[in-house]
């Protein structure tokens, strides 16, 4: 795409190449001491957030998933026949939450900076796991202990993001760089890009961290209408139930994205 072709978009389209310039820039080029126009955007980040705030009450229930699970020795007597075997249990309420020098990163969290990650159904939780099929899960319901401020970056959520900003020229710059910043919370990444992929939102929510809010919201594109909530303070929600499940099935829906191409038959190589 070239700049003449550029100029045909909205103020849209400006935020939305503003942010994919800030995710590669902290992931390729400058991380911990930024480039000015880095620092730029995130001050327009958070000038825009007036209508991105939002609280949660105390109380409020939501859900947390981990694949695996504790065994309990068990024993049992019948017709003087002593048993002892070993029975699956879900994790106790510590093992429900990260420990604090978790060291894996998160899509909010830098490695060794723990974030309590929840969803706000037990599907949306489960999803999020990605268990395979037949793997045990743990399953926790949770309980908010606090008034929570929060940051819900899913506001205007929708599947065609990219599509709005380079058509839509009612958008704003705000609203182009939101519609990014929702896509990178919301869209899922696998393993082995995990560390490079998360680098922009963990920014995004360390900023908002710094600014005194106790969580980011986001959209779960694994589950249709499920959301997901990290909490920078994992005291702030208590575990009041937790059970097992087993992944039974697994269901794919697949539709087309990108281009396609062909090969012309070039015929058989001479012998």
């Amino acid at each position: 795409m070239t700049s003449g072709d550029e100029k045909h978009f909205g103020p849209g389209w400006d935020g939305w190449e503003s942010y994919r310039l800030f995710k590669q820039s902290v992931k390729a080029d400058l991380r911990y001491v930024r480039h000015k126009n880095t620092d730029d955007l995130l001050d327009q980040v958070l000038a825009s957030r007036g209508d991105r705030e939002r609280t949660i009450p105390r109380g409020w229930l939501c859900w947390r998933a981990r694949i695996g699970c504790e065994t309990e020795e068990v024993e049992r007597v019948d017709d003087d026949t002593r048993v002892v075997y070993d029975e699956d249990r879900p994790y106790g309420q510590q093992g429900m939450k990260p420990i604090p020098n978790w060291q894996r990163e998160g899509r909010a969290n830098p490695r060794g900076i723990p974030y309590l990650y929840l969803g706000t159904s037990r599907d949306t939780a489960l999803a999020e796991v990605r268990p395979w099929i037949g793997s045990i899960v743990s399953v926790a319901q949770f309980e908010i202990i606090r008034e929570l401020r929060v940051i819900d970056c899913s506001k205007h959520h929708q599947k065609d993001a990219l599509l709005s900003v380079l058509t839509d020229k009612s958008l704003t710059r705000a609203d182009g760089m939101w519609m990014a910043i929702d896509q990178a919370f919301a869209t899922p990444v696998s393993r082995e890009d995990e560390g490079g992929e998360y680098i922009s939102t963990q920014i995004i929510a360390e900023l908002f961290k710094r600014e005194g809010f106790d969580g980011i919201a986001y959209k779960s594109l694994l589950s249709d209408d499920g959301f997901n909530v990290a909490l920078f303070n994992l005291d702030d929600a208590r575990v009041i139930n937790c059970a097992l499940y087993r992944a039974a099935s697994l269901k794919f829906e697949f539709q087309p994205d990108g281009v396609q191409y062909f090969v012309r038959d070039q015929g058989m190589p001479e012998e």
